[in-house]
């Protein structure tokens, strides 16, 4: 069975790791940065299927989720490995010219010259500002997510156009 959603507007918010305890719950590698995602009551969707949060702890371990669907350890063992989807349309909106990664990842990216540079593959998050991994063109290179730098995005078309600093 596939992992991946085949939802067309689905946004990726964390993996299941591992079951825990006997009642169904399993520890969470989360990949959201919205508070309420795993709220009692939030929808998921883990292979298109929907499932409901019933509660959540934090343990010194990393976030623990228990679903009303997941009612006992073995069905929790069965989604080890699965990621844990939302639809797009619960993503809160971000503040113009700021964006989500899932919004970033795979955008192509051109010079202000128009010369193609590649397409986003991986997102390094620093101490002061992420930097975009750039492949798939004539040479790998990194953008720093700076304005200035990142000239124009464009969601809609994925689309970015950047002015590369000398020496990129």
């Amino acid at each position: 069975m596939s992992d991946e959603s085949t939802t067309p507007a689905s946004v990726l918010v964390g993996h299941v790791l591992k079951a825990i305890g006997l009642a169904g719950e399993f520890r969470v590698q989360v990949s959201s940065n919205v508070p309420e995602r795993y709220a009692p009551g939030a929808l998921l969707f883990i292979n298109d299927n929907p499932y409901h949060v019933a509660r959540t702890r934090h343990t010194r371990h990393g976030t623990v989720v228990k679903l009303i669907e997941v009612m006992s350890r073995e069905q929790a063992e069965e989604l080890q490995g699965k990621a844990l989807y939302v639809q797009e349309s619960q993503v809160p909106p971000q503040a113009e010219g700021i964006y989500y990664h899932y919004q970033i990842l795979g955008i192509r990216a051109y010079s202000r010259a128009d010369a193609y540079l590649g397409e986003i593959t991986d997102i390094l998050t620093t101490g002061s500002n992420d930097v975009y991994v750039v492949s798939g063109g004539p040479r790998e290179i990194l953008v720093p997510a700076l304005e200035g730098v990142v000239v124009e995005v464009d969601t809609t078309s994925r689309r970015m156009i950047v002015d590369l600093p000398d020496g990129l």
